[in-house]
């Protein structure tokens, strides 16, 4: 599968928020309930979530011919970056895209000089084989609730 990785715009947001609604339920409702996605789409793929994070070029998509099927977000946290999502479309997953994404994150780590960090529900191992795959390692934790893993720039 083809795509381009580019900075988002704000007007990928309603793009961006699509790809929040076709995978969320498939990553998290099985394990974690229809409560904890409906909770975490309103949290963090509203229009006042993701808006903000356009509009300061935090965000990144894979595109294709038929559209956005891909995202990161990346943000400053203390001295380091975090990726805090990585979402590729249900019917793009193992084609490359999540690598590609994970690519143009760790190019913004090296620009800055910083490590990368990121976190994954405890529960979801496949995410971190992804991870470490990736070349990310284990760190401790800033806070409880999640694994944290480090990619050092």
């Amino acid at each position: 599968m083809t795509s381009t990785i580019r900075r988002a715009t704000p007007d990928d947001l309603d793009a961006v928020r699509f790809v929040g609604v076709c995978t969320w339920p498939a990553t998290y409702g099985l394990r974690l309930g229809a409560n904890y996605v409906m909770r975490g789409l309103d949290e963090h793929w509203s229009t006042e979530a993701i808006a903000p994070a356009l509009a300061a070029g935090r965000i990144d998509v894979a595109e294709t011919a038929d559209g956005v099927i891909g995202m990161t977000e990346v943000d400053d946290l203390g001295d380091d970056l975090v990726l805090w999502k990585l979402y590729v479309m249900p019917s793009a997953q193992g084609s490359g895209i999540g690598h590609d994404l994970v690519a143009a994150a760790k190019d913004r780590a090296r620009r800055s000089g910083r490590d990368l960090l990121t976190e994954y529900e405890p529960a979801n191992e496949v995410v971190r084989g992804f991870y470490l795959h990736e070349g990310f390692e284990d760190m401790t934790a800033p806070w409880h609730g999640a694994v944290w893993l480090r990619w050092r720039a």
